[in-house]
């Protein structure tokens, strides 16, 4: 491995330079550093190489401020938490997947957001580019790789990308997405030739990238209906339909390979009572979140409007418009210690500040006793406990690399760090069935960062933990139920999108654990994961609003993964890529938007409503055959045809069934899953 790494390093791309640019600006999506360097596209006998240097004299600018460019998480060699894909299999089923918590070696780590290796160089082969996105300001460009990696953004100056660009079409057809206005896809030219023929072909209307997902689903969910039912569809139309090129509409086509839409309302009409004369009228819909009135964004909570919102007696009052305003802006960092206690329960809205000084010291004094409990146990007593060495060890082992790039948590023997083990080692005392899970200490380092005091980062961490502690039940229960209720979600708001993902064995929707297991913190800045925890804190504008989020990343997302083509392996791996490249606020406003559509709309299922928390505004239906939650078309007789191709639903089709049967979010054992890590990183090696 160390030989095949020297001479990766020691290549060398020679050959015929077809394009050249020096001042071309990358910016390192991990702290947002931008550095100066030359571009080049160059012509070899092995394929056609863009590369980017970065230039010997310079200075790194930074994008936004100090705070928010401190990356969070661990360091780039400890990628906790990163998903392990099973290489050995040509295909890796949705159940044999696991989430290695101590990934130091792991090979994910190895091949996703490696940015020791890369991020201040660019080497990559043309024919292996699978798209670019380019920015609204047609300024910016980002290279999207076949294995499901992204590229550190190019920033061109003066004359912007467009010579870059255009040496791509002498070598690769390039099209624009038909979904998304900032997405270029990359064809080698004889696969584009082969497509464009088969499309004169004519044997389907339109494309229609939904239907075929969705028929694709049905197939796997029972290939004998499906099957029948598609090939008596296609047998129609190659054998029946006029020679000449003729279009029908789009939602006659949309007919030919349709599963069941979520949503769908039937009208049925009659001609008299007992006639055989049905009609059906089907208005099949695609994704829901293409339409969406997103939400807006406001300024934070500054310290004057928080102050009247407190009277003279130290209560807070009007809390239902204060938690809107944080929720629409998140808090100004200068009252950020003190809203956080107030939102993580360590004091109470309705208390006056002498009810809530004196709460204060009696749980000073509770902490400290419990400090107490493990700091006066002696080596002998330790020895004969092994649950509490077995916690202090894994604390001692996590700190020490749980935001160390972090200037709070900077630097060798950093007094901060050791509080924060003393902190964790009192949790364990003051919760010991829960203990400690790998990944809590990621949730409280920015606590006792804002608060710069221990007592209080202990008890705002306690009001955290208590949201989140079926995140790290030992059996992963919390986990896997909170996956099957935001699958619940994905699939009634974006059936097509799921089909799709299911195809590719990522139905399970296991690239989000990381997301919602520490609340998306290795995914943003620490201002930005700062804001996102207190309006999530807000619990605004419904319950379990992180669900949505995740919607919204994923739908920001679709395109890419959709038009890519992307498998199993590189889902997982652009979503690792995703990290410090999201816009926070558009994120927002898109899940608030989510929100608003689901509250109106009439046929969300019960469950969506349920985990959600949401009250309708309308919840009739009209003219619609509701079936386990959801509106649903039915075969209608025709003219007394009825029954003909009729399709039977299957269990795995019905949406009441998916908690209930779980073995779509399994994680493998302990024994499993080191064999299947042995198993790819012998194929790695």
């Amino acid at each position: 491995m160390n030989e095949d790494k020297k001479g990766l390093q020691e290549f060398k791309i020679e050959g015929k330079e077809l394009y050249r640019k020096e001042g071309v600006i990358l910016q390192v999506a991990k702290d947002d550093d931008l550095y100066s360097g030359t571009l080049t596209v160059t012509e070899t006998k092995h394929g056609v190489f863009i590369s980017w240097e970065k230039g010997d004299i310079q200075q790194s600018v930074k994008v936004k401020s100090d705070e928010s460019a401190f990356c969070v998480g661990s360091p780039p060699d400890s990628l906790e938490w990163a998903v392990i894909a099973n290489s050995a299999h040509q295909t890796t089923p949705k159940d044999r997947v696991k989430f290695n918590r101590n990934a130091l070696d792991s090979p994910a780590v190895k091949f996703s957001s490696d940015l020791e290796d890369r991020q201040l160089k660019l080497t990559a082969e043309l024919g292996e580019v699978r798209s670019y996105r380019l920015a609204d300001d047609g300024n910016r460009v980002t290279l999207l790789m076949r294995d499901g990696t992204t590229h550190n953004t190019l920033i061109f100056l003066d004359e912007g990308p467009e010579d870059f660009l255009k040496t791509f079409t002498g070598y690769m057809s390039v099209r624009k997405s038909a979904t998304d206005s900032n997405l270029y896809l990359l064809t080698d030219k004889k696969t584009a030739a082969l497509d464009q023929s088969l499309s004169e072909l004519n044997l389907f209307d339109r494309p229609n990238g939904e239907t075929v997902w969705r028929a694709i689903g049905e197939i796997q969910r029972d290939p004998y209906a499906a099957g029948l039912t598609i090939l008596s569809k296609v047998a129609d139309r190659l054998l029946f339909s006029p020679l000449e090129k003729e279009y029908r509409p789009e939602d006659e086509m949309a007919e030919l390979l349709q599963g069941e839409a979520v949503g769908n309302t039937l009208d049925c009409h009659g001609e008299g009572e007992g006639s055989d004369n049905w009609q059906l009228v089907n208005n099949s819909r695609r994704s829901l979140l293409k339409s969406l009135d997103v939400g807006t964004r406001s300024v934070p909570l500054c310290q004057l409007d928080w102050e009247l919102h407190i009277n003279e007696d130290g209560i807070v009052e009007d809390v239902p418009e204060l938690l809107e305003k944080i929720f629409k802006g998140g808090v100004e960092a200068s009252i950020r210690s003190d809203v956080w206690k107030f939102l993580l329960g360590f004091y109470q809205w309705h208390h006056t500040t002498e009810v809530r000084e004196t709460n204060r010291k009696a749980r000073v004094e509770e902490y400290y006793r419990m400090k107490l409990q493990w700091k006066s146990m002696s080596e002998d007593q330790q020895n004969r406990f092994a649950a509490f060495r077995e916690r202090k060890t894994q604390i001692e082992k996590d700190i020490g690399r749980t935001d160390r790039n972090h200037p709070y948590f900077q630097g060798d023997n950093n007094p901060n760090v050791a509080l924060m083990e003393e902190i964790l080692m009192t949790y364990v005392m003051y919760n010991f069935d829960l203990g400690y899970v790998q990944g809590m200490s990621d949730l409280l380092s920015p606590l006792l960062y804002v608060m710069k005091n221990e007592v209080d980062a202990f008890w705002c961490f306690v009001g955290f933990m208590d949201r989140v502690a079926s995140n790290f039940e030992f059996d992963q229960g919390g986990m896997k139920y909170q996956l099957a209720q935001l699958t619940l979600v994905l699939k009634y708001l974006d059936l097509s999108f799921y089909n799709y993902l299911d195809c590719k064995e990522s139905g399970n929707l296991f690239f989000c654990f990381r997301w919602l297991l520490i609340w998306f913190k290795r995914e943003f800045n620490y201002t930005d994961t700062m804001k996102l925890w207190e309006v999530l804190w807000t619990k605004k504008p419904c319950k379990n609003f992180h669900l949505l989020l995740c919607v919204a990343l994923l739908d920001s997302e679709k395109s890419t993964i959709m038009e890519s083509k992307y498998g199993f392996t590189e889902i997982l791996k652009h979503v690792n890529d995703m990290s410090h490249r999201i816009n926070l606020n558009e994120m927002l406003c898109k899940a608030e938007g989510i929100y608003n559509f689901l509250k109106k709309d009439p046929n969300v299922p019960d469950e969506v409503l349920n985990l959600l928390g949401i009250e309708p505004d309308n919840t009739n239906c009209d003219k619609s055959v509701i079936l386990n939650g959801k509106a649903k078309s039915l075969p209608v007789p025709i003219n007394g045809h009825a029954g003909e191709r009729q399709r039977h639903g299957t269990e795995s089709s019905n949406g009441s069934s998916s908690l209930n049967h779980s073995s779509s979010v399994e994680v493998l054992s302990e024994a499993e899953g080191n064999l299947f890590e042995d198993a790819i990183v012998g194929n790695l090696m």
